[in-house]
């Protein structure tokens, strides 16, 4: 008894783990939010993934750059007219003292560095395209919904104006207003099916996942936050935005481009070992260990020097350029989440003010003070209210992510902020 006790409790609790793991998995594999989104896009996304490829080439030059002062072989044959046989050739070369291969070499770490930078870069821009397709989904959504909500308006408005019209206290034009507004909300809602199912698949071709039906609801209450100062996001973005870090590596790979546009003037030394033999019978044979100091001479390293002289100053002036439009990007990008913030509130004041706007229609127009027309008006006003309400949350929360990505804040940090600003949970 208590070995089938003892088996029947690791059986009951075999079962709850794996139960408990699948409900987990279930729920993971089914979650829905800008973080397990983005998440999904690093693995979809071809264009990401094409910069992923790009990021392996920037590592693999970066790898050939610190492969400069590796020993080079080679192996040729040749036959001679004075030679009986052909005649192979084995020859090493190691460079010894070379300030064109040292300036190659300096290059392996900036070009590290820029593959690095890059699929950084590439992050932000991936959830930035991709929240503009989750904008688009949840704008198509909103829209969509307050036009069925609009529809179901209109139609007890046409139910009231033909009850009252068939009591004598209304008129015929009364109904035929409702009508015309009824057919007319009706028409919006094909172009705005067009547009959701649009949005769908863009958010698909991103993320490789049909998005829900209840996924990214907007929050239904006002919640302010207070940004930290102007010039926080200034140092930051001075400091860590991917265009400027760039630009800067661009300017440095240039400065050494311009060293070694000259260094082909000054001399090398290597050390060569070769190993030659010539077929035939009897065989002949010869090696040899060689110092050699070797001088280029060519007539237009003058003129690539210079040429090298006006591309760093060409790539110096756009890092200096990069500099000024992030202070600019980020300048703009903070009044505007500053904007949206109090636009919010305005929104906010104008739903209620569109409700009581029409609840006092309705009651003038059953007192005989207001007509038909002006409650439908009042209807519409109210419901785009709502409509611009929800624009301008999904204004401020792209407005916030691309302040956050301009101040280089990392991506994932940056849509989880934007989430808890924008989405209820």
């Amino acid at each position: 008894m208590r070995f089938q006790d003892a088996f029947g409790l690791k059986l009951r609790a075999s079962l709850t783990v794996w139960l408990w793991a699948t409900l987990c998995h279930t729920g993971l594999a089914h979650a829905q939010g800008l973080t397990t989104d983005f998440l999904r896009a690093q693995q979809h996304d071809p264009v990401y993934l094409a910069a992923l490829i790009d990021n392996e080439v920037g590592k693999l030059q970066a790898r050939i750059a610190g492969m400069a002062y590796f020993p080079e072989a080679r192996l040729s044959t040749s036959q001679l007219e004075n030679e009986t046989g052909s005649r192979t050739t084995l020859s090493i070369t190691q460079p010894i003292l070379s300030y064109d291969r040292w300036l190659s070499l300096k290059e392996a770490e900036p070009r590290l560095a820029m593959a690095a930078v890059k699929i950084e870069q590439s992050q932000f821009e991936l959830a930035q395209r991709m929240f503009k397709a989750v904008t688009a989904l949840v704008d198509a959504r909103e829209k969509l919904a307050l036009n069925v909500s609009s529809l179901r308006a209109l139609e007890l408005q046409v139910q009231s104006s033909r009850r009252s019209f068939e009591l004598g206290m209304g008129t015929i034009t009364d109904v035929r207003d409702s009508e015309v507004r009824l057919a007319q909300t009706k028409s919006q809602s094909f172009s705005l099916e067009a547009a959701l199912s649009a949005a769908e698949r863009q958010y698909f071709a991103i993320v490789g996942q049909t998005p829900l039906d209840r996924s990214y609801p907007l929050s239904k209450l006002l919640r302010p936050f207070r940004l930290p100062a102007l010039d926080e996001f200034m140092q930051r973005a001075e400091k860590r935005n991917p265009g400027v870090r760039v630009s800067e590596l661009n300017a440095s790979l240039a400065e050494i481009s311009t060293r070694r546009a000259r260094a082909a003037l000054y001399p090398s030394v290597v050390a060569s070992v070769r190993q030659s033999q010539i077929g035939g019978n009897p065989a002949v044979s010869n090696a040899g260990i060689a110092l050699r100091m070797e001088v280029p001479l060519q007539a237009g390293t003058v003129f690539k020097g210079a040429m090298a002289d006006l591309d760093l100053n060409k790539t110096q002036e756009l890092a200096r350029n990069a500099i000024l439009q992030v202070r600019l990007d980020v300048e703009r990008l903070y009044r505007q989440v500053e904007a949206a913030q109090s636009e919010l509130v305005a929104r906010a004041e104008a739903i209620q003010a569109a409700q009581l706007s029409f609840e006092a229609n309705e009651q003038s127009f059953k007192g005989g003070v207001r007509t038909q027309v002006d409650v439908l008006n009042a209807l519409q006003a109210l419901f785009q209210s709502r409509s611009d309400y929800s624009a301008a949350q999904l204004r401020l929360g792209e407005s916030l992510l691309n302040l956050l990505v301009a101040s280089a804040e990392d991506a994932d940090l940056a849509l989880r902020q934007v989430q808890d600003r924008i989405f209820s949970e």
